[in-house]
């Protein structure tokens, strides 16, 4: 296994949130509370800096107001904001976007509701896609044919044509002047982010043969790059793509790729240099299985990508399972976490070598009875030293009897028992998607709010202090 022997370097804690520069004073910044955006960072790292709650005196839920699939919702701290697949709502809560009071859950406006607002077409609007949450209140969300700027109460500040047909996966900030919005055809779109316009378009392609390509999940970023994933199900190729942006010419290219087999299940994430103090960006990929394997073998690897040899492997860690949920990193022990979506582990690895360091069994950890697994997206709070994860899981202990639980873990400070587990569901849910936050309090802490699905039916839950 080949590894990086560089030395660490001084680490900034708000890379975890945000990209180095975008908070220019009349920018697009991202909302600095909530997760603003796809995995509550453009890195995609699942953190937010800010504490959890250390226990939960209080739940409410709603699930009145239609289906969230996949990602879910995003969030500035005091509204979410969400793509809703099947409507439910009346009133001025109708519509494919909806924003909610994170405290309450119940609906602020929908796009079909709201005064002089565009109602996003369901159907390419809330299969893998969270808005963005800019700091000024505005929010970015779009469908096959338009990427939209809405203003607080919902009216469209903004609206523009995009060149591809697939379904949109969001938009990924690279810059505070320029994001660029994904589709599901390979379709890549520059955006200007302050006049609202289509800078220029690049297509994706099979780096093998330039055969069409199918994004599978949300990109993520850094300042001026972006990382998508890509499958060819024609010869079974999928593809790490890094598209780099050129400020001088204003058009993205790629800069370079890597062919692994099969779809990958999670999106990759992104490890600046002022996380790991290495000279060159890190990017954690699931890979189903690399070219010359005589059986596919599912690895973790960590690729460099830097300006003159494009994307590398620096290490891989072979797997027994595919990973399906994206791993979140903790700067300060210079870890990252994984988890088996069918079992009852959560593994840590060592960020910059890839070595195995400590297997969690929440099960036993958490007293569970019956069959345990964990069944959602990976969370995690790092607020000074304290590193928290948040996680879901599903206990059945008689079929068809089951219960679903919130967890909060602190595998640094205390790996020997979980922080607290709070039962959210007494049926089957199928996961429970993309983590968001509300205020709670207590100053600088927040209640996390998981977003359940089971089919046609999903609810919010907020798990809180009051």
């Amino acid at each position: 296994m080949h590894t990086l022997g560089w030395s660490r370097r001084p680490h900034a804690l708000c890379a975890l949130i945000l990209i180095s520069g975008m908070q220019t004073a009349g920018a697009s910044a991202v909302a600095t509370q909530g997760c603003p955006l796809f995995h509550c960072s453009v890195e995609a790292t699942g953190v937010v800096a800010q504490s959890l709650i250390t226990s939960v005196s209080t739940s409410i839920a709603n699930g009145d107001l239609g289906t969230l699939v996949r990602q879910g919702c995003s969030g500035n701290g005091a509204n979410l904001t969400c793509l809703y697949s099947a409507d439910k709502a009346k009133g001025k809560a109708r519509g494919t976007l909806k924003s909610l009071n994170a405290t309450t859950l119940q609906p602020n406006w929908g796009s079909a509701g709201a005064a002089n607002s565009y109602n996003l077409d369901a159907p390419t609007a809330a299969d893998g896609q969270v808005p963005v949450n800019f700091s000024d209140g505005s929010i970015a969300a779009g469908d096959a044919y338009y990427e939209v700027r809405y203003n607080s109460s919902g009216r469209v500040l903004g609206k523009l044509a995009l060149d591809g047909v697939g379904k949109n996966l969001g938009m990924t900030p690279i810059s505070s002047s320029y994001g660029v919005v994904s589709q599901s055809d390979g379709f890549l779109t520059l955006v200007d982010l302050a006049a609202w316009t289509n800078v220029g378009t690049l297509t994706l392609s099979d780096p093998l043969d330039g055969s069409p390509i199918i994004l599978v999940s949300a990109s993520t970023g850094a300042s001026n790059v972006v990382y998508a994933i890509g499958y060819d199900s024609a010869n079974n190729v999928g593809a790490l793509y890094s598209i780099t942006f050129n400020s001088r010419t204003k058009k993205i290219s790629v800069h370079s790729s890597f062919a692994f087999t099969g779809s990958s299940g999670a999106c990759p994430v992104v490890v600046t240099t002022a996380m790991s103090g290495l000279p060159d960006t890190l990017v954690l990929l699931a890979a189903p299985g690399l070219s010359g394997d005589p059986a596919p073998q599912n690895r973790l690897l960590a690729l460099t990508d830097s300006s003159t040899e494009g994307l590398a492997v620096s290490w891989a860690l072979p797997l027994t399972f595919g990973i399906t949920v994206s791993p979140t990193v903790d700067q300060d022990s210079e870890s990252l976490f994984y988890q088996d979506s069918n079992g009852p582990n959560v593994y840590q690895v060592a960020l910059l070598t890839g070595v195995p360091l400590q297997t969690f069994n929440l099960q036993s950890l958490g007293g569970f009875s019956g069959t345990f697994a964990l069944n959602g997206h990976l969370g995690a709070s790092q607020a000074g030293s304290v590193f928290t994860l948040l996680l879901s899981a599903e206990e059945t202990t008689a079929l068809p009897s089951s219960s679903e639980y919130v967890i909060a873990f602190q595998p640094i400070a205390a790996p020997s028992a979980l922080l607290w587990a709070q039962q959210i569901s007494s049926n089957p849910v199928t996961y429970t998607a993309a983590w968001n936050f509300a205020p709670s309090q207590q100053t600088g802490t927040v209640c996390p709010i998981a977003i359940t699905d089971n089919g046609a039916a999903s609810s919010l839950v907020r798990l809180c202090d009051h």
